[in-house]
């Protein structure tokens, strides 16, 4: 009985161990991982379909085999020592991603990335070790992709940030250099505006100084009356650097080699500046020519150098630079460049205490100056910008505190070879040759008494007219007139321009003069100047009056 009940559970106990072992051999099947058991020697007794796949080794190749067969040589030694470490200690079973990343080795002897788990067992005395061995190529491969999509991602967004940064700090300065465009053109207006009554003040006071001299010859009064004159040409010097600035003023451009004006200024500037300071030029051996007018270049570089040298109390070196620019269009046009074109840069640089952002902003502004009073007009460099703009060219100004100033000055390129710079002083007073008849049209009645004496102390017969109409109703009588000497701006319903204009239709043999102290009225003279019509601006001396009517009358 006891034999039977023995065998039945013998009998159970096998069919167990065979369901177990069928069990067991279908999860190793269909297993997509690579299962594989080693024996005490790590050498390989078990490796199913799965690991087949993995490794490109079948079952008969790889029983018996030293685990080594699987791993690459680089990682041998490495492999040894963690199995001998892992054997050692109390850890029944390591899962995945508990170590860090392995590698495998294929039959075809390509690696691959991989993680495993490892279990130990002892059984009869020996250890056995059951591997389960996962391909994570792909998804090593997905990571990476995914890592360098990230990577991209960043870098465009990296990019596109600071594409970003980049069009607003274009903008601000477009809106920076807009603002004070218009800052600057408010000015001009203001005064442009004030130049009128100011050099009409200004005519009656040099011209009754000059008359007054005439009658006058003892030593003291005389005295008093010079110095009376030079405050008026202050004055006038004053409004001269206004009308500069507000791109009011008439120039007189002619083709120019700065080189040439650079080399014929230096023993000026070396006598103004002093010994201290040491000057530098820096000129380019092919430099293009332009066409500006000389006196305002010249006194656009004294300026400058008197303000390098204001600059370098305890002394330094200033440097006068030439070289031709050719400006490219990149869509945008701000404060600090020039519009796109051909200029003739000249670069006027020290090594003085320099400005720091809040002064720099303003230096172009007329009057702002941050010498002592009395030291300086604050009239310097905006006059070298209003210059600069209206001769078709560009200003700019760079400065840093401690390291010194630079500033620009862009001058347009002129296609005629450079020619010579005329002077244009008169040697002498030039009189009337012939008693011929001036016409003086000027509705301000102290300034066309004072015009009428002045015109008649040169020799010229003087007829008067308060406005246009009257000076057209005189020529419509056939009186003998040479040569009309009229105000650009008159009441009366016409300008200075009207009757020139009648003049040239009705009278074409009578010359014209034309005379403004009103800065508008000057800027539009290219548009609306009559054909043969001379400027003289006010105010004006004596002898420059007698030079603009002897020119008048022989052109």
């Amino acid at each position: 009985m006891a034999d039977k009940t023995l065998k039945v559970i013998r009998e159970a106990t096998e069919a167990d161990l065979r369901l177990a072992e069928s069990q067991i051999s279908a999860i190793l099947a269909i297993a997509a991982d690579a299962i594989i058991s080693l024996d005490d020697r790590l050498r390989i007794t078990l490796f199913n379909e799965g690991a087949e796949a993995v490794f490109g080794y079948s079952q008969s190749e790889i029983i018996g085999q030293a685990l080594e067969v699987l791993i690459p040589s680089r990682f041998r030694t490495t492999h040894h020592k963690h199995v001998a470490e892992f054997a050692a200690s109390p850890t029944a079973a390591r899962k995945m991603g508990e170590r860090q990343e392995i590698f495998a080795l294929r039959k075809d002897g390509t690696e691959f990335p991989a993680e495993a788990s490892i279990a130990k067992r002892e059984i009869a005395g020996k250890q056995i070790y059951m591997v389960v061995l996962r391909d994570v190529t792909e998804r090593k491969r997905a990571e990476a992709a995914l890592a360098r999509a990230n990577s991209e991602l960043e870098e465009r967004v990296a990019e596109r940030t600071r594409e970003l940064r980049s069009e607003i700090h274009r903008r601000e300065e477009a809106q920076a250099a807009l603002i004070q465009a218009q800052r600057m053109e408010a000015f001009g207006q203001l005064t442009g505006g004030v130049a009128h009554d100011f050099n009409n003040l200004l005519t009656i006071v040099t011209g009754n100084l000059e008359l007054l001299g005439d009658q006058i010859k003892d030593g003291v009064p005389r005295t008093y009356l010079k110095r009376a004159a030079d405050a008026a040409e202050m004055g006038a010097a004053l409004t001269s650097r206004l009308l500069t600035f507000a791109r009011r003023r008439r120039l007189s451009p002619q083709v120019l080699d700065l080189n040439d004006l650079v080399l014929g200024l230096t023993e000026l500037l070396k006598r103004s500046l002093g010994e201290p300071i040491t000057l530098t030029t820096m000129l380019t051996g092919d430099l293009w020519s332009t066409r500006a007018d000389p006196s305002e270049v010249e006194n656009a570089l004294l300026n400058l150098a008197i303000n390098a040298r204001d600059a370098m109390p305890c002394g330094g070196t200033l440097i006068i630079e030439t070289r031709n620019v050719a400006v490219k269009s990149d869509g945008t046009q701000g404060d600090a460049k020039p519009n796109p074109g051909d200029y003739v840069l000249v670069s006027v640089t020290d090594t003085g205490e320099g400005m720091a952002p809040e002064i720099l902003e303003r230096a172009f502004e007329p009057f702002f100056t941050t010498k002592e009073p009395g030291r300086g007009t604050g009239l310097g460099l905006s006059t070298i910008y209003g210059f600069a703009e209206q001769s078709g060219g560009h200003a700019s100004i760079s400065s840093e505190i401690g390291k010194g100033t630079t500033v620009n000055l862009y001058l347009p390129r002129a296609n005629a070879e450079a020619g010579p710079i005329r002077d244009g002083k008169a040697d002498a007073v030039p009189l009337s040759e012939n008693g011929e008849v001036v016409l003086v049209v000027e509705d301000n009645p102290e300034v066309r008494e004072l015009t009428l004496q002045r015109v008649e102390g040169l020799g010229y017969v003087a007829l008067e007219a308060e406005h246009g109409p009257a000076a057209i109703r005189i020529l419509e009588s056939g009186a003998e007139v040479d040569l009309i000497l009229s105000d650009i701006a008159m009441a009366g319903g016409m300008s200075g321009y009207d009757v020139a204009r009648w003049a040239s239709l009705h009278r074409p043999e009578v010359k014209v003069l034309l005379t403004t102290g009103y800065a508008a009225e000057e800027s539009k003279a290219d548009q609306s100047q009559p054909a043969g019509s001379q400027i003289l601006r006010k105010p004006y001396n004596r002898s420059e009056l007698a030079v603009a009517l002897r020119d008048a009358l022989r052109s």
